[in-house]
């Protein structure tokens, strides 16, 4: 291992994946391509069936002098490990490698058939015999790879995710006062719980207030429909116009039934968005104390958090400080310095056994 790591990256998601996992992945690899220059040279591992010219794009977003290859060239590159970032193993390159895994929801629900996740589960398996090392975003997410995959948990290191911590520029949109939901509609996400939840409120309340989902799908038949409430479902949005959302928001609801982290809570608290928020999983590990909680799944206790979020000034004063504070202490910058470590530890430790 020579004075800079030499990392190949799983990139298969990146043109694709903009939020979530993928914002994960391109802030971490952004501060390897520049603060953490020095220490990592970073190549890019894309699908053989790509044309190199295709495959040159996933650079566009990286700057300095990260390099793509295709995966059958891994064995060729003289790299010190590989990463697997994207929740799970697709395919196995030889040498070292390390996977994060973000959640195993696979192995916690059932496919809407009612039969068991075996193709989504797979690439799970495959981490857990293949990888040297996990990387968890959270104790909760380290304890489900050790209770679903009996991956050792000595071998798991937790790296909390960061939150960009935004310029004071957007600007809200306009219209009536409403409630931000940002994430996937569906069952997963509480999509149900929250639509019955606005629903549940007074008509005052659902008079003066809209709900704006943002995020890709559109609710199944667990909830009121939407002609019910006043929701405007967006869709994937962009960054600018999430950020323009955040900005307006008069609260954030986050009815998640199961997350690894809960990065959108942590967005919303960065904007200076008071939040409301489940109390499933690994949302209270991330958010603290910061966040106005409700049982998971719990409809009339979440139109009281609703309703008490928007009609106490003071209480909602007090979140959007704490939710700044909170966010404070999560930082993109700590994610990849302590991701760069754990690669570095597990590539010298796997030299040192040659």
């Amino acid at each position: 291992m020579g004075e800079r790591l030499s990392l190949g990256v799983d990139a298969a998601n990146l043109p694709r994946d903009r939020r979530g996992m993928g914002r994960y992945v391109r802030c971490v690899l952004r501060y390897f391509a520049t603060t953490l220059a020095p220490r990592v040279r970073v190549t890019l591992l894309v699908p053989d069936v790509l044309p190199a010219l295709v495959a040159r794009r996933y650079l566009e977003d990286l700057p300095g002098d990260a390099a793509v290859a295709h995966r059958s060239a891994a064995g060729r590159l003289g790299l010190d490990v590989v990463w697997y970032p994207w929740n799970g193993m697709t395919w196995v390159a030889p040498g070292t490698k390390v996977a994060t895994v973000h959640d195993c929801w696979p192995f916690v629900s059932p496919a809407p058939n009612g039969s068991i996740r075996r193709n989504e589960q797979q690439p799970f398996f495959a981490t857990a015999a293949n990888a040297d090392t996990i990387i968890a975003g959270s104790q909760f997410a380290r304890a489900e790879v050790v209770r679903h995959l009996g991956f050792p948990a000595d071998k798991i290191v937790v790296i909390p995710l960061g939150v960009t911590i935004p310029p004071r520029q957007g600007s809200a949109p306009s219209g009536d006062p409403y409630v931000l939901f940002v994430g996937h509609a569906d069952a997963r996400k509480g999509m149900g719980t929250l639509l019955a939840g606005i629903a549940a409120l007074p008509d005052a309340l659902r008079a003066k207030y809209r709900l704006i989902v943002a995020g890709k799908g559109q609710p199944g038949n667990d909830g009121p429909a939407p002609d019910d409430i006043r929701v405007e479902f967006l869709g994937q949005v962009s960054d600018a116009l999430l950020a323009d959302l955040y900005t307006g928001a008069s609260a954030f609801v986050f009815p998640s039934s199961y997350e690894g982290f809960g990065l959108p809570a942590l967005e919303a608290m960065s904007y200076g968005v008071p939040v409301i928020a489940s109390d499933a999983a690994s949302i209270p590990e991330a958010a603290g104390d910061a966040a106005l909680y409700f049982p998971s799944g719990d409809v009339p206790a979440l139109a009281a958090a609703i309703q008490l979020m928007l009609g106490d000034a003071q209480l909602a004063a007090h979140m959007r400080s704490a939710g700044l504070a909170r966010a404070a202490n999560f930082s993109w910058e700590r994610c990849a310095g302590a991701t760069l470590d754990a690669l570095s530890r597990v590539a010298s430790a796997s030299a040192l056994r040659l």
